[in-house]
């Protein structure tokens, strides 16, 4: 199983300067002096003020303090500070030391873009991509990327570059988006880099070319980009532009995993837990597993709950797999309800219930296509028929309504909230 795909840019709304990443500037650079700031600041140095708020917003100095880093960042903003609009902007987004307020961040946004803030501008372009803050916009979210990708805004151009491929608010064009993704990589940043090997993986935009991709992906790894990391350590598994090697891909995905790459996470514990018999390490796949799991990766809670279940690596904890599987059953996760259902039909971890069987066992049967769908409507049908015939009638009807919540649903995770799914 493949749980990592080639990726690209995607068009999520950025987190720019937020108050714990605050744009500082090259005045960031030695020491932090509060007190001489603080009396600068106070008689009017603009400088001052924002380097307070950064040390405020980033406890450097001072102690972290989200209030006072918004409002040095708003005296500095009042004096025509770009770099202090960006940031106060951005807590405003978020919440942090300030109410949230969505229309106060647009203007300051539209106030630094207005002074030359590339920031700002690709801000004001993500925003309207994501109708964050105001009506989607693609037309406009392309005007304002553009103008701060032609400004060097290396974000911008890996945005814009999402866009042109995905012909939003500009016509189709793969090899349009495949250029600002190289003008960026070129410009040294890590995640263009990433999709650049991408293009090449995949045939976006550009002629397919494993090696060349590899040599992209090596870039963006070695840069520190986890997307970079994973796409390498797949390479390195399948043999596409690089001769196939289980160390080096298990050594990049450990890299990935490492930078919170919750996708690696997951395949080092499937590469680990169904590997060969020498390559098996349920050690370490319970160890990634959980790390997925805690970050609210639903198949991992799967897959952590199954070695549980059965012991593999650990004293079996049938009530921990339990949980496990109830918990990502809610998420959505077919192979999650027909474990937990077996889990109640055995009474493993859980007082028995046929009841509860057949409930998760169906969903789980009705959620499954592909040639799983079959054999899981029979698993379903065999715990059903131990049922009466009003029972197993009612908890068809439960099962059918849990279902249309479960499709209705605006995700996965909320899907299965009711009280007739527990």
């Amino acid at each position: 199983m493949r749980s990592i795909a080639y990726a690209a840019v995607c068009l999520a709304l950025p987190a720019f300067a937020a108050a714990g990443a605050s744009e500082a500037g090259p005045a960031t650079s030695g020491r932090f002096d509060p007190t001489a700031l603080r009396q600068s600041a106070e008689k009017g140095d603009c400088d001052a003020m924002f380097m307070l708020g950064v040390m405020y917003a980033n406890g450097r100095g001072v102690a972290e303090d989200d209030a006072l880093a918004a409002d040095w960042y708003r005296r500095a903003a009042d004096k025509g500070d770009a770099r202090a609009m960006v940031n106060l902007a951005a807590m405003h987004t978020s919440g942090e030391g300030v109410r949230r307020d969505e229309d106060a961040a647009r203007r300051l946004y539209q106030r630094a873009a207005a002074q030359g803030s590339t920031r700002a501008m690709t801000a004001l372009g993500a925003r309207y991509a994501c109708g964050v803050g105001t009506a989607r916009d693609d037309a406009e979210a392309v005007r304002w990327y553009t103008k701060a990708a032609e400004a060097g805004d290396t974000t911008a151009m890996s945005l814009l570059a999402s866009m042109h491929a995905r012909g939003r608010g500009v016509a189709r064009d793969a090899a349009a988006g495949f250029a600002w993704n190289m003008k960026a990589a070129n410009a040294g940043s890590p995640r263009a880099m990433n999709a650049v090997g991408a293009a090449y993986a995949t045939a976006n935009g550009v002629a397919l070319d494993h090696e060349t991709a590899v040599a992209w992906f090596t870039k963006a790894a070695e840069a520190g980009d986890a997307e970079g990391m994973a796409n390498l350590a797949l390479a390195h598994l399948d043999g596409n532009g690089v001769p196939a090697d289980r160390a080096k891909a298990m050594h990049w995905l450990r890299c990935a995993a490492e930078f919170d790459h919750v996708a690696s996470m997951v395949m080092l514990g499937d590469l680990c837990s169904r590997g060969g018999t020498d390559t098996r390490d349920f050690d370490e796949a319970i160890r990634w597993y959980a790390r997925a799991a805690e970050r609210g990766h639903a198949g991992a809670m799967t897959s952590l709950g199954a070695l549980f279940a059965d012991g593999k690596g650990t004293d079996p904890k049938p009530a921990e797999a339990v949980r496990l599987f109830l918990t990502a059953a809610k998420a959505g996760v077919p192979e999650a309800m027909l474990n937990l259902a077996g889990m109640y039909r055995d009474g493993r971890g859980v007082l028995p219930s046929a009841d509860e069987a057949y409930f998760w066992a169906r969903n789980g049967a009705k959620s499954l296509g592909g040639e799983m769908h079959a054999p899981a409507l029979a698993f379903a049908d065999r715990i059903g028929r131990s049922l009466a015939t009003d029972a197993r009638a009612s908890l068809e009807a439960r099962s059918n309504a849990w279902l249309a919540r479960a499709r209705v649903a605006d995700s996965p995770a909320t899907a299965a909230a009711g009280d007739d799914a527990e």
